[in-house]
């Protein structure tokens, strides 16, 4: 009757532990002692107790006579199927003191605190990467043994885990749950969110041993190392243009096909990309981040001021193979094949010259406003074009032009 009655008298010298009858404090003893009489032939498991043995053995064999009468999932054992049966009524008795998160079974809660505490007990032996859960190390060699039992039906991408077919999934179907609470931009993954934030913080832990360069993620750092060893892995099948990152790629795709989903509510200009549009708010706002150290002059974007730099050290790496005249620019390279070609797209609605150059352009419509912003130093005279003004310094110092 002591059973029923819950009456537990016989208590355990070394945990506490407190049970009904003595022959079941005997039993508990002999885990103590590391006494286990009881082996399994199949995996040499061993168990002080015959009845844990008995239920260890209907795991090797299936046998699962307890039904869950909610959802008929079947277990080796009542305990396993309590436990299940507590998991429907939301029941959950192990709480989490340092994040609060709370657990139906006693396992998955030690589970999460080795998480808290960095306790790492499961290792792999091919690569030696340690884990809190024995389930992550199994996740983590499935990938050794390239193992990926996930596909997604829509592309055909196959995964080794579940969690990220998950994910990709989310990724097809848009859904982005994890903003950002500074700029709002929002993301799919939580790992993706995190990254993102170590941006706005300024957190760059991967360091490129070459160049010095820091980025706040390793796969940004292997793309840059790429790029130092030569490797170019994207091709675009439409020009061949060369990208060592997947999303330059798809990017660039968009420019093929014209599309120009990005436009300024100030001045109507279209672009393919939003970080295209981005820099060019800079300008209408006047911001100019990027300062050249050697003349002070300051630019919006990043690459006009790389393109600067190259022209303060003589770097000019497109060449004409017409007259074999080089310009720092591809921009430059491409209006001056224009001029062999005889294209001329800018044309005087005053007197209808035509002109290779935009800026050409301006300097001629200075003349027919009588614009005159080049000024002699000597005797202030003034001029339209600056080559005007330098021919007229020429008179000064005494230079005679061979005509």
């Amino acid at each position: 009757m002591d059973v029923h009655a819950d009456v537990k008298d016989h208590e355990c010298d070394i945990c506490g532990k407190e049970f009904t009858k003595k022959r079941f404090l005997e039993r508990h003893m002999d885990l103590h002692a590391g006494i286990t009489s009881h082996k399994c032939d199949i995996c040499g498991k061993s168990f002080s107790r015959k009845s844990g043995h008995k239920r260890h053995m209907d795991m090797h064999a299936g046998i699962k006579n307890h039904g869950c009468d909610t959802c008929g999932k079947k277990f080796t054992r009542q305990n396993e199927l309590k436990g299940h049966m507590l998991m429907h009524a939301g029941i959950k008795h192990h709480k989490c003191d340092v994040c609060g998160k709370t657990f139906t079974w006693k396992k998955n809660f030690r589970c999460h605190m080795n998480m808290h505490f960095e306790i790492k007990i499961h290792k792999c032996d091919i690569c030696g990467k340690e884990y809190t859960q024995k389930r992550f190390l199994e996740r983590h060699l499935d990938l050794h043994a390239g193992i990926k039992s996930h596909k997604c039906d829509i592309c055909g991408k196959s995964f080794g885990q579940k969690s990220d077919h998950r994910r990709h999934m989310d990724v097809h179907a848009g859904i982005k749950n994890h903003g950002c609470v500074i700029c709002g931009k929002q993301f799919t993954t939580k790992n993706e969110l995190n990254g993102h934030m170590l941006m706005h913080a300024g957190i760059k832990h991967y360091k490129c041993d070459i160049c010095g360069k820091k980025f706040t993620r390793k796969t940004t750092l292997r793309c840059h190392m790429n790029m130092h060893v030569g490797i170019i892995i994207h091709k675009c099948v439409i020009c061949a243009k060369e990208f060592s990152k997947k999303s330059n790629l798809k990017a660039h795709m968009i420019v093929h096909t014209g599309i120009k989903n990005h436009k300024c509510d100030i001045c109507g200009k279209e672009f393919t990309r939003k970080t295209f549009l981005d820099c060019h708010m800079d300008i209408h706002a006047g911001i100019k981040s990027h300062k050249c150290d050697i003349c002070g002059k300051s630019f919006g974007q990043k690459s006009d001021h790389r393109r600067h730099m190259d022209m303060h050290a003589g770097i000019k790496n497109h060449g004409c193979d017409i007259c074999g005249k080089k310009f720092t620019t591809k921009k430059e390279f491409k209006a001056h094949m224009h001029m062999h070609a005889g294209i001329k797209h800018y044309e005087c609605d005053l007197c209808g010259s035509a002109f290779t150059w935009k800026s050409n352009l301006r300097r001629h419509m200075n003349m027919h406003a009588d614009v005159k912003n080049h000024g002699c130093d000597v005797c202030g005279k003034e001029f339209t074009l600056n080559s005007t003004l330098k021919r007229h310094m020429d008179i000064h110092a005494g230079i005679k032009r061979i005509t």
